[in-house]
């Protein structure tokens, strides 16, 4: 598995866009809440896909894995700030909600990509004998 640049990955050009819906969610709370939640959620979201690139460009197996998972945790910091956003806003609760899945879709995307680099060979056996065509989640215009 190989990519010319961290930019045609689906699941950093997802992650991506998840941090720019962040940023503009993050504008809609109350300035006493920026520098707190907020602050910390745009911090967590950016990382994603800061992640998935560096490790990306290491071209090395061990070290994109590493970053991968690094993502991943980022993802994990993210939807705990989202539940707690979704319960002291509860006004923004579908815009949060959206992200929420959106987010999911995410940590799937890297919990893939993290096994299939993991074990490639188990991944080409079950492809070929299933002959499924990979799925491929489209980047939200």
């Amino acid at each position: 598995m190989s990519f010319q640049s961290f930019r045609d990955m689906v699941v950093w050009q997802q992650s991506f866009d998840f941090a720019k819906c962040v940023y503009a969610l993050v504008k809609n709370v109350p300035a006493e809440d920026r520098y707190g939640v907020a602050s910390h959620l745009c911090r967590a979201a950016v990382a994603m896909p800061a992640q998935i690139a560096e490790g990306q460009r290491k071209r090395n197996k061990t070290e994109f894995v590493r970053h991968l998972n690094y993502a991943n945790g980022n993802s994990a910091e993210c939807e705990t700030y989202l539940l707690l956003l979704q319960e002291l806003y509860p006004k923004q609760d579908q815009e949060i909600q959206k992200l929420r899945e959106t987010n999911t879709i995410i940590q799937k995307m890297l919990s893939s990509l993290i096994y299939t680099i993991e074990h490639p060979k188990q991944k080409d056996k079950t492809v070929q004998e299933s002959k499924a065509e990979p799925v491929v989640v489209p980047v939200a215009a």
